[in-house]
């Protein structure tokens, strides 16, 4: 059987009490939804919509204390760039971890 590769989808991904601190310091905050809870269900219906198309959907978590220094690590703004490419990082590891077992 000819194994395939695993692709994965990355999701940033933010904990209730850490939405507004991560609005907050992005450069591009009037891209958020108003309120957690407003972002939850677009995120909730494209997560579950990305999910039965078959795709691995990995949600990113972005920690208010450690992203901005994972951007300015990695080259990125505190900015959408800079969360997508935080999230496909996390997908590819978990793809990695997964392949390593």
């Amino acid at each position: 059987m000819e194994k395939r590769p695993v692709a994965a989808l990355g999701m940033s991904w933010y904990s209730r009490e850490n939405y507004d601190r991560v609005k907050a310091l992005s450069d591009d905050p009037e891209v958020f939804p108003d309120t957690f809870d407003n972002w939850q269900k677009l995120a909730q219906a494209g997560f579950d919509k990305f999910s039965a198309q078959g795709h691995l959907v990995i949600k990113a978590d972005i920690d208010p204390e450690t992203f901005p220094q994972w951007c300015r690590d990695n080259g990125h703004r505190v900015d959408a760039k800079g969360r997508i490419a935080f999230a496909n990082g996390c997908a590819a590891a978990a793809i990695r971890k997964m392949q390593a077992h």
